[in-house]
């Protein structure tokens, strides 16, 4: 009997053998932390893994647990490692903002748990954490879509936006015909199409594909991304850029993006909450499909029964708002408010597929301080920091956060204008974490349960 089953995992496609070995393996959780450039997700990264191995500011799990201790590992063979030791030098000492990431990489974090009864020895295991870019996370969905789908839906969505450069672009792919071909066209279209995501990037729109037009990393220039949208008018254009779409979705989406999402558990995906409250709707409607797509892996109408079944399925998905700091403690209800409508459908789908979803408002590293201060006869609440802008210290008043967003027809993005801080001038004590709001919670939602 045990031989006949042997012989039938054998006889399975390699990819889902595998995966066969992950089931048994339940030492190591790998958690993918997602977010689109600008979230924020460099520093929520730094700051987890800070105050994981200091904890003395992790006062909610620490009571509410037994007592853990937190060792960075070595990096993992053949993958970039996270860059752990220059950012936080940059965020405690240097203070100032590291730069973002481009490109996936690992942390590996062995933890060591107190027992609750001597005799049984404490319990060992080991987190995997991958920064995985969320514009590469959005390429995911180009596994379910053909060049000629892919260009149809992305057409589309350059028509609904009505911006400038969108609306040149269509034109000249309005203009093809059977005449258009030749390097120097496809070359000419790319090069527009990779110059108009960018910009449309900038604008804060987020539903940009392929993400590798907008982060490049290790291939920038690469012939491979030589393509755009295009209708079907030129026969030809249409069949070299297949072929090179093609490779990517099955090189670099397939054969590298994939990869690193395989045997996931948990997800923590960030958002930046204020960026879509400053943007106005378009760039907030935009932004919360492209969450939807990010996700889209998830839909239970979508995977493969077999695959399925010998992967381990995603668990646990936390929304988190960054930039908590930017506005005053007493906006942090209907800023919370404001991330539970941004993702409330979402988590209701995820719930039909059984995973389990919370949100959580935070700032990776407290920047600014809540003061109360008198102004024009009444008491407001103030935050105070060093701009980025100028360097000096301030006080603002950032205004009331809304508990819901705006109405298209009375959505006035010049009513939200939040500011950026600095880190604060501080001193570190050895040992001790990065200054917080709300990443203990952070802690005890994603992890509280292994603790």
């Amino acid at each position: 009997m045990a031989k006949d089953i042997l012989d039938t995992i054998l006889d399975l496609p390699g990819e889902i053998v595998d995966q066969v070995g992950t089931l048994f393996d339940s030492s190591t959780i790998k958690i993918a932390i997602t977010g689109l450039s600008r979230s924020g997700k460099t520093v929520f990264i730094s700051s987890l893994i800070d105050q994981l191995l200091y904890q003395n500011r992790l006062v909610s799990v620490t009571t509410a647990h037994s007592t853990f201790k937190a060792t960075l590992k070595p990096p993992l063979h053949n993958v970039r490692r996270f860059d752990y030791y220059t950012f936080i030098d940059k965020l405690k000492n240097e203070q100032v903002w590291p730069d973002g990431t481009n490109a996936i990489s690992h942390t590996l974090l062995e933890f060591e748990s107190k027992s609750y009864f001597s005799f049984m020895g404490n319990s060992t295991f080991t987190i995997e954490l991958i920064d995985y870019p969320g514009e590469w996370l959005l390429d995911l969905t180009l596994l379910e879509l053909s060049y000629e789908e892919w260009s149809v839906k992305t057409l589309a969505w350059l028509r609904e936006l009505s911006e400038p450069e969108a609306d040149d672009y269509l034109k000249v792919v309005d203009s093809l015909s059977s005449a258009s071909q030749g390097s120097e066209y496809e070359v000419a279209l790319h090069k527009q199409y990779a110059e108009l995501v960018t910009k449309l990037k900038v604008r804060h729109y987020s539903q940009i594909t392929p993400g590798r037009f907008v982060m490049p990393s290790d291939l920038a220039n690469d012939p491979m991304l030589v393509f755009a949208p295009v209708n079907g008018a030129s026969v030809k254009l249409v069949s070299v850029f297949k072929k090179r779409y093609e490779k990517y979705v099955d090189e670099v989406v397939k054969g590298i993006h994939l990869e690193h999402f395989r045997g996931f558990e948990r997800q923590v995906v960030l958002i930046d909450v204020i960026e879509s409250l400053e943007n106005g709707y378009k760039c907030h409607k935009d932004m919360r499909q492209g969450l939807k797509s990010m996700l889209s892996l998830y839909d239970h109408d979508n995977k493969n029964f077999l695959l399925q079944w010998f992967s381990p399925s995603i668990k646990k998905v936390l929304f988190v708002a960054t930039k908590a700091d930017q506005v005053a403690a007493s906006q942090h209800a209907n800023f919370s408010a404001l991330l539970e409508e941004m993702v409330g459908e979402l988590r209701r789908e995820l719930d039909i597929s059984h995973i389990e979803t919370d949100t959580q408002v935070v700032s990776s590293l407290k920047s600014t301080t809540t003061i109360e201060k008198k102004y024009d006869g009444k008491q407001l609440s103030f935050v105070r920091g060093v701009l980025e802008e100028d360097g000096q210290l301030h006080d603002l008043y950032p205004g009331e956060m809304p508990s819901r967003f705006p109405d298209k027809a009375l959505w006035q993005s010049d009513h939200y204008a939040f500011k950026r801080f600095l880190p604060p001038k501080r001193s570190y004590a050895e040992g001790e974490a990065l200054e917080h709001i709300n990443m203990d919670k952070v802690v005890e939602k994603l992890l509280g349960d292994l603790l």
